[in-house]
């Protein structure tokens, strides 16, 4: 993989573990209101309004947590408050990497340039970065962009930013829909992050496929 000289990567489920952080908070919420309800169920229902609402007109991503929550809530009958939108977007700065995070950019740092390429706000990601206690070469955001994946306008953005050819990056990820299929659109190399070892989607072919980071140190060391 000497080819490359950027190595970007999506954050939230890629880097940041998601869907602990989403679940975490959503189990919370409900123990607090005293609701039970299947928790598959509502988190399914909340990534595919937060889904709609990010093709939509820009706004942040704060405001996209709100307004994402209160929807799904009110599907559901549940009570929401302006309060329980400000608790979801506070906690998403303290989402936790996953533990292979750290230890591999660091090693990877020495093959090639690291960035990240995240549907979030500037002020969001710079607290997950704190939490990965890595240094990375360059950080793009929504927010920076004006625009959500998976529309390809942030990858584009992201070469202008990275001022490098698209064929000299490798971007990582765990989505197909949001990141695979669009920085594919603009030429870059894709590598699919399967940690969890999904049956592979139709349609776009990634150049590689791992199920772990520090699997990529291996390419890179060939």
């Amino acid at each position: 993989m000497s080819k490359f000289s950027w190595l970007t990567f999506d954050c939230y489920g890629t880097l940041i573990d998601w869907d602990t952080g989403i679940r975490n908070f959503l189990s919370e919420l409900l123990a607090r209101k005293g609701v039970s309800i299947d928790l598959d169920s509502i988190h399914r229902r909340w990534e595919e309004i937060q889904f709609q609402l990010i093709q939509q007109e820009y706004r942040p991503y704060k405001e996209i947590l709100r307004l994402s929550l209160e929807a799904t809530l009110k599907e559901f009958g549940i009570t929401y408050s302006s309060e329980d939108g400000n608790a979801f977007a506070a906690s998403m700065p303290t989402w936790q990497p996953f533990p292979d995070v750290k230890p591999t950019l660091q090693e990877l740092k020495g093959f090639a340039r690291i960035a990240i390429i995240s549907n979030t706000d500037n002020d969001i990601l710079k607290e997950s970065v704190k939490l990965m206690g890595i240094e990375f070469d360059a950080l793009v955001t929504a927010e920076d962009a004006k625009v959500y994946k998976p529309s390809p306008r942030i990858f584009e953005f992201a070469l202008m930013r990275l001022n490098e050819l698209p064929q000299r990056i490798l971007h990582v990820a765990f989505g197909f829909k949001y990141d695979l299929a669009p920085a594919k659109q603009v030429g870059m190399a894709t590598c699919w992050l399967n940690r969890t070892g999904e049956p592979k989607p139709e349609g776009v072919e990634p150049d590689f496929v791992i199920a772990s980071l520090p699997e990529l140190i291996a390419s890179f060391s060939i």
